[in-house]
């Protein structure tokens, strides 16, 4: 007989893969709606902005994904202090569904290559 597992506090998980192409028509069209002004100014601000919006994107579908009821990807969106990793900045529906989910906080990774990038979002319970 398998124990079941002690409570971990993830409410939910979920990963996205998004082609770099598609963020880059997004870029070149002023940002479609979908990106904040940080997130357009963190990836301007870098060599490779279709890579960097790739990886935001790719955040903002999965926890749009995870968060279901009408969460829009502009009420998601990624922030990153100078040295720590990346966050996710919840608003609106976004942010009203999470907490009708029993989530306290999500966290994101972030990975990009040449042609895709790719996130995994978690939300998670506060357990204290």
């Amino acid at each position: 007989m398998s124990e079941v597992p002690a409570d971990d506090g993830v409410v939910a998980s979920g990963v996205e893969l998004v082609g770099v192409e598609e963020a880059e028509r997004l870029l070149a069209a002023g940002g479609g709606g979908v990106f904040s002004e940080g997130e357009l100014r963190y990836a301007r601000e870098r060599v490779d902005p279709g890579r960097r919006l790739a990886a935001r994107l790719a955040a903002k579908r999965a926890a749009c994904r995870l968060l279901g009821g009408g969460a829009l990807e502009a009420e998601v969106e990624v922030v990153r202090g100078p040295y720590g990793p990346p966050a996710l900045r919840l608003s609106g529906t976004a942010r009203d569904r999470m907490r009708s989910l029993g989530a306290a906080r999500a966290l994101v990774s972030l990975t990009h290559e040449r042609g895709h990038a790719a996130a995994l979002v978690v939300l998670l319970r506060d357990l204290r």
